[in-house]
């Protein structure tokens, strides 16, 4: 078992490749139900579950266990969601949002023109969607072009930042842990969910992990203000406040991206121009990948199933356990396992020496 970055997955397809495995099949070990079929040689995504097949192992589930764990089973909206935030499903007006990120640039780059900056701010969903961080990997299948990401103003509302805190919360209990072994044929998949956060704290830690790596990539600033209140509507309209006021305050342009019309009315209500970031809704049977982006689609899985099998590879890649920390989310780190006959175990481990000698040689943390 190894704990390891979320790049290293691209090690473990590389490998498997490497080991003839053309084709890999990712199997939620928690549904027990496969997800995708992945072309590795030809770069593509060959078959995505169908969505009657999966809500079958959704209920099929959820009849075994209680309400409780029942609502926390990941559905298929979340598998759309981790298509649509690892790009595979880009947004339908990606060229859009690139010519604004574009324009920032130029304009950055000539100040003298362009005294009045203009900035975007980011909403919640974007944040659980992880859009900028995954653009900066995104290339010529995406019809993105390298950027500056230093050049990128981004604003990021401290609502929106509470909201993602106060998302993470209830942890799973012996009692669920229990109702798990017993639905599961691998009640090792359960067993290291003992005191694990459930499905929405995961995704919210997933989004500060997003806010974490803007700020490392990005130049980010928070715009306060506002008080938090459950009814998003009302919440909604406190952030489009404390934005408006924000770029008053600084002097400067703020383009409000949100994937919720909603919020759009919201926005120009306090007179501030928004975009609106649009996903596809229908899963097509067939889609090509950037390498990267596949990476980032199963970390995403892993941590919304707690633990993927790449089948044909003997390998497990876990994205929760017993004691995983707020840092390792943040570090953005999995649990790779090469099961009893894994044809790429040794290779992997290989890797992983590898990785760590260069890793203790080298400023790693600069170069990245």
């Amino acid at each position: 078992m190894m704990e390891v970055d979320k790049d290293f997955i691209t090690v473990v397809l590389n490998e498997a490749l490497m080991a003839g495995k053309r084709k890999v099949v990712i199997r939620s070990d928690l549904m027990e139900t496969d997800l995708l079929a992945v072309d590795l040689d030809r770069q593509e995504v060959q078959l995505v579950v169908q969505e009657d097949v999966y809500d079958e192992a959704l209920s099929r589930m959820a009849r075994a266990v209680g309400d409780r764990l029942a609502m926390d089973l990941p559905n298929y909206l979340d598998l759309r969601e981790a298509l649509q935030a690892s790009l595979l499903l880009p947004p339908s007006n990606l060229d859009g949002l690139m010519a604004e990120i574009y324009r920032v640039t130029e304009r950055r780059g000539d100040p003298y023109r362009f005294p009045r900056q203009m900035c975007f701010g980011l909403d919640t969903n974007l944040l659980y969607r992880r859009l900028f961080s995954r653009l900066l990997l995104a290339g010529t299948r995406c019809g993105v072009r390298p950027f500056d990401p230093q050049k990128v103003q981004l604003l990021i509302p401290s609502m929106a930042e509470e909201e993602l805190s106060r998302r993470v919360g209830r942890k799973y209990d012996k009692r669920d842990v229990e109702e798990l072994k017993r639905a599961l044929r691998d009640r090792s998949v359960a067993e290291e969910l003992f005191n694990c956060l459930d499905k929405g704290g995961r995704k919210a830690l997933n989004g500060q992990a997003e806010v974490a790596a803007l700020r490392q990539r990005y130049s980010c600033w928070s715009a306060q203000g506002g008080s938090f209140v459950e009814d998003k509507e009302v919440r909604d309209d406190e952030m489009l406040g404390s934005v408006a006021d924000e770029m008053l305050e600084q002097r400067v342009d703020v383009l409000f991206l949100t994937n919720d019309d909603k919020t759009r009315a919201h926005a120009n209500a306090h007179k501030v121009p928004s975009l609106p970031i649009s996903y596809p809704y229908e899963v097509p049977s067939t889609i090509q990948y950037d390498p990267w982006l596949l990476t980032e689609l199963v970390y995403d899985l892993s941590i919304l199933h707690t633990s993927l099998t790449l089948k044909g590879t003997g390998v497990r890649i876990r994205g929760e356990w017993m004691g995983k920390t707020v840092d390792d989310y943040r570090s953005e780190r999995v649990r790779v396992i090469a099961l009893q006959g894994s044809e790429i175990g040794e290779m992997l481990a290989r890797d992983m020496r590898v990785i760590s000698a260069i890793k203790s040689r080298f400023p790693w943390k600069e170069l990245v």
